[in-house]
C-alpha cells in the first residue's frame, strides 16, 4: 500500500495529497511520494550508513546468521532419540530366544559406531546427560559382550567424569545411575565400585528409591515418568500401558523399551521397530535443547531472524505434546519436570492450546524444577488451578526472573539483562556457539539503537516545532515517551509505529498537564470545543491552549493521512474521535477537582479508563504495524476488552503510586474514593483491595493475549507491550522520576554494547 511520505520530520499536516512538514522558521517543503514500505526501509538503511558507513547491516548479520541457524539443524529429523535411549533398546533380548542375542542388533551397531573420541556418548549434551548416556551404552554392550574396546573407553570416561559431577546430580539422576551401576556390577562391568563418589551415588540413589512406596508408584505413576526405569520391576508395567499413546509409545523411548521388556506388548514392539527403521544417524539436539535455544533467542531479542526454524520446532513440540504418531514417536522425550514445564511455557507463549495439568504431575521437585514451575505459573489463566504453587516456598528460588512475571519488564531492558548472563547460563551449546550468538545479538542491538536515535531525533524536532517547550506547566518527556516505544516495539522496521506512539504519548502528557494545572473551566471547555470543531484557527483559545491545539491538529492530521494510506481507508474520523473522548474525560476530572465533587468508584473508573489516555497511543500505533488492520478487528469485543483491561491496569497502578501526590493536589483516586465509600478502611487495606482487582485484570489480559482470538497476534502484542511498560514503570516509581529508570532509558537508547 502506497502513501504520501518518505521521510519523517516534525509538526505535520496534509494538503493536495502531499505531506508537508514544518521547520522552526514555519516554512514548508513538499515531499516526494513513496510507499510506506520504502519509507520504512529507508529509515533502516539510513541508520545503517550512520553506524557502519557503507557496510550493509543485513549482509553483516547474514554472515553470522547462517552459523546460528545450524543450531536448529535436524529440527524436522525424526531420528531424535538419544544414546541413553539406544542403550535401553539394545538391552532388550530376542523375543523368542534370549540366547539369540538382542532383539534389535542394529541398536548395538549404532552404539559402537557413535561413540565419541573421549569415550562418551551424546557429545554436546551437558556432562550429567553424557554420563547417563555413556553408562547406559556400556551396560548394553556388556550385556551382550560386544565392543570390548568401546566398553573400556566408556568406563575410562565415566571414571574421569563421575568425580566431577557426582555432587551436582539430582536425586532422580542418582537413582537412575544407581540402577545402571547395580546392573553393570551384576554383569562384571569393570568399574571401581569402591570409589567414594560411586558409593555416594549408589547410597543416595537407593535411599531415594526406597522412600518411594509401592502404593505411590501405583497411584501416582505419572509423577515418576522421568525416572520409572530406575524402579526396575516395581512399577505395575501392565497397568501403565493404559497411558500408552496411539503410536505405541509409553511416555518416552526409554520407558517404551522398559515396558516391552516387562510386558512383551505388541504395540510397544511395533513402535520400537518403527523407530529403528531406515538409516540410524547420530541424534541431533533434543527437543528440550531446542526449546531452551528458542527461549534464549527470544530473551536476547533476535528471534525474528529465525522465525521459520522456531515455527518448525514449535510444530514438532506441539505434536510431541499431543502424543500423536506424527511427532512424539521419534522425538527426544522430556526427562524432567523442568523440561515439561518449559514445554508448557513455550507453547502457551506462542498461542498453542495446552493444558497446565503437566505442572501438577510431580511430587518430588529439585530447585531448578521449582524455578521453571514459577516461570510457567505466570502463564496460567484465571480459571486454572494454582495449587502446585504451594510447593514453591519450600526451596528459596526467589530472584527477579521468577518473582516478577514476564509481563513486568519491557523487551529491550530484558534483552540487555540476558546478554550479561548469557555466556555463563546457556550451557546446552558450546562456548564458540555462545560467542557467535552473543556477537550477533550485540551487533543487531547496536544497529537497532542507531535507528532508535534517528527516530528520537525526529520526535524531538517535532516536539520543538510544536513549541511545547514554551509551556511552563507541561512536563517535557519526549525522550521517556520514545523510550516506552523503543523498549517494546524494538524491531527496526517499526520506526513509524515508534514515532507515532511517542508523539501521541507526548500529546496526552501535555494535554493532561494543561487540564490539571488550569483553574478556569471556561478555558478548558473552550479547548475541548476546539477539539470537537477541529478548526485550526481556534481564535477563542488562550496562548497555551492554542499552542497545544495547533500541535494536536497538525500531528493528528498528518498521522491520519499516513494511516489512511497504509490501511486503504480514511482513518481521520477514528483518530479525531479518540481525542474527543480523551479530552472529554480530562475535562470531567478537572470539573470534579474544581467543583470538589467526589465521584463514585464506578463513575471514577468508567471515566478513568479513558482518561488514562492509552486509546490514541495504542490504536494509532497499531495502524502502522506490518499490514492492514480491518475495522472489524478494532471494533471487535476482544480488542475492546484488551483496551479496557490494559487501561484499568494503568489507572490502578497509577493510583497506587500517586495516591499521596494526587490527594494533596485535590485530585481523586481509587484508593481515596474506596476509603470514603468504606469508612474505617485504612490505606493499607484499600491497597490490598486494589491489588486484588489489579492482579485479576492482569491475568485476564494475559489470557486475552495468549489465547487464539479474532485479533491478530501483532495487534495483541501491542497490548502486551503496554502492560509490560506499565508494570515496569510503576514498579520503579511514579512513571517518570527514578534514577534507576533513567538508567534504563540511557542503556536502551544511548549506550553502545561492546
Amino acid at each position: 500500500m502506497s502513501f504520501s511520505a518518505i521521510q519523517i520530520s516534525s509538526g505535520f499536516f496534509t494538503q493536495d495529497n502531499k505531506i508537508k512538514y514544518f521547520h522552526s522558521d514555519r516554512r514548508s517543503k513538499a515531499l516526494n511520494v513513496g510507499s510506506f514500505t520504502q519509507f520504512s526501509a529507508g529509515l533502516v538503511l539510513r541508520a545503517g550508513r550512520e553506524v557502519h558507513g557503507t557496510l550493509s547491516i543485513q549482509s553483516h548479520l547474514s554472515s553470522k546468521e547462517s552459523t546460528i541457524k545450524k543450531l536448529f539443524a535436524g529440527v524436522n529429523d525424526a531420528s531424535g532419540f538419544s544414546a541413553y535411549d539406544m542403550g535401553w533398546i539394545a538391552r532388550i533380548p530376542h523375543a523368542h530366544n534370549p540366547e539369540l542375542g538382542p532383539q534389535f542388533p542394529r541398536s548395538l551397531e549404532w552404539i559402537v559406531h557413535n561413540q565419541c573420541e573421549d569415550g562418551s556418548w551424546d557429545q554436546g549434551e551437558e556432562d550429567v546427560q553424557r554420563v547417563c548416556s555413556t553408562l547406559s551404552c556400556v551396560t548394553a554392550l556388556k550385556t551382550w559382550n560386544r565392543g570390548e574396546c568401546s566398553i573400556q573407553r566408556g568406563v575410562s570416561f565415566l571414571m574421569s567424569r563421575l568425580p566431577l559431577v557426582h555432587n551436582k546430580l539430582t536425586k532422580d539422576t542418582k537413582a537412575i545411575l544407581h540402577r545402571l551401576l547395580q546392573e553393570g556390577k551384576s554383569l562384571d562391568l569393570e568399574l571401581n565400585y569402591d570409589e567414594s563418589f560411586v558409593q555416594h551415588i549408589c547410597e543416595q540413589g537407593q535411599e531415594f528409591l526406597q522412600r518411594v512406596s509401592n502404593d505411590a508408584l501405583e497411584q501416582y505413576p505419572t509423577s515418576f515418568v522421568h525416572m520409572l526405569e530406575a524402579f526396575h520391576d516395581r512399577p505395575k508395567w501392565q497397568r501403565l500401558l493404559r497411558y500408552q499413546s496411539s503410536s505405541g509409545s509409553l511416555f518416552s523411548v526409554t520407558l517404551t523399551a522398559c515396558a516391552y521388556m516387562h510386558t512383551g506388548d505388541r504395540k510397544c514392539l511395533r513402535f520400537l521397530n518403527g523407530l529403528l527403521e531406515g538409516p540410524l544417524t547420530k541424534p541431533n539436539k533434543n527437543l528440550s535443547q531446542l526449546l531452551r535455544l528458542i527461549d534464549w533467542l527470544e530473551h536476547l531479542g533476535i528471534e525474528r531472524f529465525f522465525e521459520k526454524d522456531i515455527e518448525q520446532t514449535l510444530i514438532q513440540a506441539f505434536r510431541f505434546w499431543r502424543g500423536n504418531a506424527a511427532g512424539s514417536g521419534r522425538q527426544q522425550h522430556l526427562k524432567s519436570f523442568e523440561d515439561s514445564a518449559l514445554l508448557f511455557r513455550i507453547l502457551r507463549r506462542h498461542g498453542y492450546e495446552v493444558s497446565p495439568d503437566v505442572l501438577h504431575q510431580r511430587t518430588f521437585c529439585e530447585t531448578r524444577d521449582l524455578k521453571e514451575l514459577s516461570l510457567a505459573s505466570h502463564f496460567l489463566f484465571p480459571s486454572e488451578s494454582r495449587k502446585m504453587l504451594d510447593s514453591i516456598p519450600i526451596i528459596d528460588v526467589a530472584n527477579q526472573e521468577t518473582t516478577f512475571p514476564w509481563y513486568s519488564i519491557p523487551h529491550r531492558v530484558q534483552h540487555i539483562e540476558y546478554m550479561t548472563k548469557f555466556m555463563a547460563s546457556m550451557d546446552s551449546i558450546s562456548m564458540s556457539e555462545r560467542a557467535s550468538l552473543l556477537a550477533f545479538t550485540k551487533f543487531d542491538f547496536n544497529a537497532c539503537q542507531k535507528i532508535y536515535q534517528s527516530d528520537l531525533q525526529r520526535v524531538m524536532r517535532w516536539n520543538g516545532e510544536c513549541d511545547f517547550g514554551r509551556l511552563g506547566f507541561a512536563r517535557q518527556k519526549e525522550v521517556f515517551c520514545f523510550f516506552t516505544a523503543a523498549a517494546t516495539m524494538f524491531q527496526p522496521e517499526l520506526s513509524m509505529a515508534r514515532i507515532v506512539w511517542a508523539q501521541m504519548s507526548v500529546l496526552t502528557t501535555v494535554i493532561d498537564d494543561f487540564m490539571d494545572t488550569h483553574d478556569s473551566l471556561d478555558n478548558l471547555r473552550n479547548f475541548c470545543t476546539a477539539v470537537k470543531r477541529w478548526d485550526p484557527s481556534a481564535l477563542e483559545l488562550n496562548e497555551a491552549a492554542r499552542i497545544i491545539f495547533q500541535g494536536l491538529f497538525k500531528t493528528v492530521t498528518w498521522t491520519a493521512e499516513c494511516a489512511s494510506a497504509v490501511q486503504g481507508r480514511d482513518m481521520t474520523a477514528n483518530l479525531r474521535a479518540q481525542w474527543e473522548r480523551l479530552c472529554d474525560a480530562f475535562f470531567r476530572e478537572a470539573e470534579w477537582r474544581l467543583t470538589n465533587h467526589c465521584p463514585s468508584l464506578e463513575e471514577y473508573m468508567e471515566n478513568g479508563i479513558t482518561s488514562f489516555a492509552l486509546e490514541p497511543i495504542i490504536l494509532s500505533a497499531i495502524l502502522f504495524l506490518d499490514g492492514k488492520v480491518e475495522s472489524s478487528v478494532l471494533d471487535h469485543p476482544d480488542c475492546i476488552n484488551m483496551y479496557v483491561r490494559v487501561s484499568t491496569i494503568g489507572r490502578l497502578l497509577n493510583d497506587i503510586q500517586g495516591f499521596h501526590r494526587e490527594s494533596s493536589g485535590g485530585e481523586f483516586s481509587w484508593i481515596a474514593i474506596y476509603m470514603k465509600e468504606h469508612p474505617g478502611t485504612s490505606v493499607e487495606d484499600a491497597v490490598v483491595e486494589i491489588r486484588k482487582i489489579l492482579n485479576a485484570t492482569m491475568e485476564e489480559l494475559v489470557e486475552d493475549v495468549l489465547r487464539p482470538r479474532a485479533v491478530p497476534k501483532r495487534c495483541k502484542r501491542v497490548f502486551e507491550n503496554t502492560m509490560r511498560i506499565l508494570n515496569f514503570v510503576y514498579h520503579k516509581g511514579d512513571g517518570f522520576s527514578t534514577d534507576e529508570l533513567r538508567g534504563h532509558v540511557k542503556q536502551v537508547l544511548y549506550v553502545k554494547l561492546e
